[in-house]
């Protein structure tokens, strides 16, 4: 089974997939993948496209996309249904600040009402605003109550956007083959096994943009590198992607592992800037050259 990212993401990592190759698959066996950070699932989509067979530990700290994984998993015909309508009313709208004005509606809502919405209903208005908001970006407010607050992008969709045979495959695969978390990325301490492949996808280390209420900083970078210490020390395999800033951090927090460092091009804006970024992946394992890409 084949899945797409359920939405747009900043820092998603399938333009990697080509970049890490076979630099990200270790040559040992595993049966379980651990996602710390699983964001809209690109890299875990990577592994079950190639190992069909393998058990997920999904985990985010954000909350409110945690509850729109459960939510699809649990009533994926209900939440496929009221996406579709916020999906058609969308489209029914002529002008771009009309549906400006409809996408705020449901931002406002989502924002300052959510106590008076039903789950599906959270899920799905948060859902459709992940499709068409700006540049897959995750914003908080000072009005939002620490929850998703993102403007809308362009509104110039012509056809539909929402993808409802991935959605379903989605949810079977959450339902099957996977065990969800919310929180910190600790929490899966429980299921590091000699068996597993943990994964580490956290916020860069100088992002600006928070996706939780309460931000990522530095002393929780160097947790994560300690955390990253223990599983090896568990016999996991395990590997962890962020930006490399030129600080010599890894060298010193996590230096006795596998660096690798490699250039990569963003779009910045609305797409008109390109800015080169250096991407570090630290691994527990060595490069052995394998054919999975």
């Amino acid at each position: 089974m084949k899945l797409k990212p359920l939405f747009k993401w900043t820092g998603g990592k399938n333009k990697m997939k080509a970049k890490y190759g076979d630099t990200f698959f270790p040559d040992s066996k595993y049966d379980t993948f651990i996602d710390c950070f699983y964001g809209a699932g690109a890299v875990s989509h990577w592994i079950l496209e190639k190992k069909p067979d393998t058990k997920f530990i999904i985990n985010d700290h954000n909350s409110e996309m945690v509850k729109l994984y459960k939510t699809l998993r649990d009533y994926p015909d209900e939440f496929i249904d009221a996406s579709l309508k916020l999906q058609e009313g969308h489209l029914s709208i002529n002008t771009i600040e009309d549906r400006k004005a409809f996408y705020n509606y449901h931002k406002l809502r989502h924002c300052q009402e959510y106590e008076n919405l039903t789950d599906i209903e959270e899920a799905a208005a948060l859902y459709y605003m992940l499709r068409v908001n700006f540049n897959g970006w995750w914003k908080i407010y000072n009005y939002s109550n620490g929850r998703y607050a993102t403007p809308p992008g362009t509104m110039t969709e012509k056809k539909p956007f929402m993808d409802v045979q991935n959605l379903k495959n989605t949810s079977k695969f959450f339902k099957e083959q996977c065990t969800i978390l919310s929180g910190d990325f600790e929490n899966v301490r429980p299921y590091v096994t000699d068996t597993s492949y943990v994964y580490f996808d956290p916020p860069y280390r100088d992002s600006t943009t928070n996706y939780t209420d309460d931000g990522f900083n530095e002393n929780d970078q160097i947790r994560l590198c300690n955390f990253f210490k223990e599983c090896t020390q568990k016999g996991a395999l395990s590997a962890l992607s962020n930006k490399e800033i030129g600080d010599g951090f890894f060298e010193t927090h996590l230096g006795e592992y596998n660096l690798h460092k490699m250039e990569v091009k963003y779009s910045a804006g609305r797409g008109d800037t390109i800015n080169k970024v250096q991407e570090i992946l630290v691994t527990n394992f060595k490069n052995i050259p394998n054919t999975l890409f």
